[in-house]
């Protein structure tokens, strides 16, 4: 029962910290007229505090929220950004597929891999 409340509230900071992203960056594009990759990196930067917030206060509240914490969070945090990439990468160029099953492949394996390294790494008390 505690796996699961962890994993519900792990999805819980992720889809809150997704929505801050989305928000943010359609913000900064479309209300400001900043351009797309900075709208982006910058609303990314919000989502990792919202996250770095969530998931040391409500899915791993035992964990130390200092700056080395931090550190190790951000290292995951690009880690999962870069294997996301990646797999959209090489789903829709290298192997010419749709891009939904790039997505699909994502929302299967980056969360998941992102628990884990936090879990037992980042987050580790």
């Amino acid at each position: 029962m505690a796996a699961f409340r962890q994993l519900s509230r792990f999805g819980f900071v992720g889809i809150l910290a997704t929505a801050v992203h989305v928000g943010a960056g359609l913000g900064l594009h479309e209300g400001v007229g900043m351009g797309p990759l900075w709208a982006n990196l910058i609303a990314f930067g919000c989502a990792l505090g919202v996250s770095f917030l969530g998931q040391t206060r409500l899915t791993f509240p035992d964990s130390t929220a200092d700056g080395g914490t931090f550190v190790r969070f951000a290292v995951v945090a690009v880690s999962g950004l870069g294997l996301n990439q990646s797999i959209v990468w090489l789903v829709t160029s290298v192997f010419a597929r749709p891009y939904w099953l790039a997505l699909v492949i994502v929302i299967f394996t980056v969360p998941g891999i992102t628990f884990l390294l936090l879990k037992f790494w980042a987050l580790k008390r």
